[in-house]
Formats: C-alpha cells, structure tokens, sequence
C-alpha cells in the first residue's frame, strides 16, 4: 500500500504543471519569434519539474516503506 506523498514532491509535479498549462496558454496568444523560443524554454522547465516531482516521490516512497514481515 502506499504510504503518504512527500510535500515537496508534489510541489515540484503540480508546479510542473502549472508552469506548462501557462506556456501553452501564452503560446496561444503570441506569434514572435522570441516569445516562441521562450515558450519552448518554459516547456521544458516545466517538464524537467514534473521528472523531479516524480523522483522526489519516488525516492520518498522508497525511504518511508514500512518493513516487511
């Protein structure tokens, strides 16, 4: 069963997520060639986020794992 999420892993996937809703919404909306290179830009800072969500919760439920009987 799975034991409680850290904290800061959640942080770090949900700020991922906020950070590539908000480059798509802005990418929207622009049409210059800067502005297209800082919505590639922000993409991936979002989605390196969401990879260290993910490992921070992974490394979390691997120390917190209760002993097995």
């Amino acid at each position: 069963m799975l034991g409680r999420p850290s904290r800061p892993g959640v942080a770090l996937l949900l700020g991922g997520v906020l950070v590539l809703f908000v480059s798509v919404i802005a990418q929207l909306a622009v049409t210059d060639g800067l502005a297209e290179t800082l919505w590639v830009a922000a993409s991936i800072g979002g989605a390196l986020l969401i990879v260290a969500g993910i490992a921070v919760l992974v490394r979390h439920q691997r120390t917190t794992r209760p002993p097995e009987d």
